[in-house]
Formats: C-alpha cells, structure tokens, sequence
C-alpha cells in the first residue's frame, strides 16, 4: 500500500481498498478510509477530504481530546463522536510524553498496564459496535480515526477487516503500516532516547508505543480475541451479533 501523496505521511492516512480477502476477494475501494484526526489537516488536505464523499466519520477520541481540537464540519457527513478509550484501567495509563518516557520498574509497570488495555480493548467497546452498526446500514464510505490514526484507529481496522474475512497477514501488514507513514516522527523520538536506550531498552518500546506500534500489539489483540471465544467467527457473533449470514452479505458488498 502505498503512501497517499494527498496527505502529509504523518496523518497516517489510508484507503482499505486492495486488501486480500481469504477466499482471494479484495476489499472495495473507496468504501473505508483510516487516518488521524481532522482536525491536523491542512485547508487543501481537506479540500481532497472532500473529494471522497465520506458520510460517516468516526472520530474514536475521548471526550477531552475532542474538546480541545475538534474535527471540522464535512459535508455531508455524519461526524459520530464515541471514544475508543473506554476500557477498564486506561484512565490509570499515563499517555503523556512523560509517561511514554519511563525506564526501569515505573517503564515495566506501565508497559503492564498498556498490555491489559490492548487485553481487553476488543471487548464492549461501544465505539467499535456503533462504527460497525453504520457499516452494516451502509453508511459508507467511512472515514475513523483517533488522534494519530494508529492505536484506537489500528484494533478499529483490524476487526472490521476481520469481520469481511481479510487475511490475518495482510490486517497485520496494515495494522504495522503506521510506522511506515509515521517514520519521521517514530525515528526523531528514538533518537532523542538513544542514549538512555541502550542501559534501558524498555524506554525504546514505550517511545514506539507513543509514536509507532509495536507488533506485540497486534499479537496481544488477536490472542486474547482466540483466548476469549475460540476463533474470531464466534467473536463477530458475541460482540456484534452478526452472523455467518450476515457476514457473507457485508463480503457481497465490500468485496470484490
């Protein structure tokens, strides 16, 4: 997937479009679009915004987040405001720069707490069954996003493309394509915690977390989805209450 020239690289935007199904479908184009918020685009970004005729957008931040910079009005959009961030004991991760900039036995407690959330982020997120209830009423095409477009934004992208059967490889290579459009800025923070990196490496993965993703991530969501449910079908059901039935219709008309 390919950088889209439109958008500066750290709006880490993307269209869905082209992914590989796993019965050799591929994900429509210009039905599903992931990036960061609004609210950092340029007037002439958002001018190429406009062309794609999104009707719905997601915006996955908190309350506070939303408050402080909120999304410009799209038009003809619906702009659905629910935060992804809801999970039991995030409110007791410190997300700021200096708690992203631990090291030591406060940098392992933290990247604790950070696992249980990506533990449980799947699980009763409401934002995530209102951004897939609109899929289902074909409120597309669909632009979601959080602040950066890589945490919230990230586990959002991988259960709707696994709800349309998307190959676990190809959500995954998806799901890491953020440090790709997001290299500048991962790279400018590593290097400003180079020297502490080398006595405390665990300094260098909560940099990542801050600024990039990190495969565990990915890994932590998917194993405690197959931990919790046995496969990813019944998941769907449990969580969305969607069927093989239903699925097989959203696959209809998203793939092709």
């Amino acid at each position: 997937m390919k950088i889209d020239e439109r958008f500066a690289d750290e709006l880490n935007f993307r269209d869905l479009g082209g992914l590989e199904t796993c019965d050799g479908h591929r994900v429509k184009k210009g039905f599903f679009y992931r990036g960061a918020g609004l609210c950092y685009f340029n007037e002439e970004e958002l001018a190429e915004f406009a062309k794609l005729h999104v009707k719905t957008v997601m915006d996955l931040r908190s309350k506070s987040e939303t408050k402080a910079l909120p999304d410009p009005p799209v038009e003809g959009a619906k702009i659905i405001e629910h935060s992804g961030l809801t999970v039991k004991g995030s409110e007791d991760i410190d997300w700021s720069p200096a708690g992203m900039a631990k090291i030591g036995g406060e940098a392992m407690e933290q990247l604790d707490k950070i696992t249980g959330y990506y533990k449980n982020i799947a699980f009763d997120n409401e934002a995530f069954k209102i951004m897939i209830n609109e899929v289902v009423k074909g409120k597309t095409p669909l632009y979601f996003h959080c602040a950066t477009g890589k945490d919230r934004t990230g586990v959002a992208a991988m259960i709707l493309l696994g709800i349309l059967d998307v190959k676990e490889e190809e959500i995954r290579k998806d799901y890491l394509l953020s440090n790709v459009f997001r290299k500048k800025v991962l790279e400018e923070s590593l290097e400003k915690v180079a020297d502490r990196a080398k006595e405390h490496p665990e300094i260098a993965l909560l940099i990542t977390l801050q600024d990039g993703v990190a495969e565990r991530t990915f890994d932590i969501v998917t194993d405690s989805i197959r931990e919790r449910y046995g496969d990813f079908d019944r998941y769907c059901f449990e969580e969305f209450g969607l069927s093989f039935e239903d699925r097989a219709e959203l696959k209809g008309r998203y793939t092709e």
